[in-house]
């Protein structure tokens, strides 16, 4: 079942179509990690994003993160980084969601 997953020219599409939030808060319970440091693309099931997440931390480039991931199931994700400085990754269906039902989270007040 391919439930909320992409291939890899839909990921890579939105991916680009996405890269605008980049330097963006984090929302909700993500606050804490300060902006969207990158948007990429990532493999689909939890533990492969995991292992995606610390390769990231390890390389710094997000082709070679994905390099070990010989599935077909993609997933976009945000980097950021924990206070700590450890990279951690959520997933940007979720961050649009969130932002989706709090429009005004990124309206500047004076």
């Amino acid at each position: 079942m391919k439930e909320n997953s992409l291939s890899i020219a839909e990921a890579k599409a939105l991916c680009k179509e996405y890269q605008h939030i980049v330097g963006q808060p984090f929302c909700g319970e993500y606050r804490e990690l300060g902006d969207v440091k990158a948007v990429v693309i990532a493999p689909h099931g939890k533990l492969d994003k995991w292992v995606f997440t610390k390769y990231y931390q390890k390389f710094g480039n997000a082709e070679q993160a994905l390099s070990f991931y010989t599935g077909d199931l993609y997933d976009v994700v945000l980097i950021g980084a924990d206070k700590n400085g450890n990279v951690v990754s959520r997933d940007l269906e979720a961050h649009l969601a969130y932002v989706s039902s709090n429009p005004d989270l990124f309206i500047e007040l004076d």
